[in-house]
């Protein structure tokens, strides 16, 4: 499957995540899809050192794919770790983007 289009896509706010039903994203569909959102997302945790950190998560959800511009303050196999103590699943991931 194609990841979304832009059109497909609704910018939150991080504050909103706590309120999404996430589920797993069709975006990555093989090895190297996974690695490059791996790698993209270990990135953006060592980038948020500095003062231009903000990536642009696309997930998906049970409404359908959202974006939200954040730093990611850490990552674990399950979890990508953001501020304020909100997270989201790695699996509902579609892609990431360094802005």
């Amino acid at each position: 499957m194609m990841p979304p289009s832009k059109n497909d896509i609704k910018r939150i706010e991080k504050v909103q995540l706590n309120v999404c039903s996430f589920v797993k994203s069709q975006g990555y569909s093989t090895d190297c899809d996974l690695r490059e959102r791996s790698r993209k997302l270990h990135l953006s945790m060592l980038l948020s050192k500095s003062p231009k950190s903000n990536v642009k998560i696309v997930f998906n959800t049970i409404e359908g794919y959202n974006e939200v511009l954040t730093e990611i303050w850490g990552a674990t196999e399950q979890f990508v770790l953001l501020k304020d103590g909100r997270d989201i699943p790695v699996e509902s991931i579609a892609y990431v983007t360094l802005e």
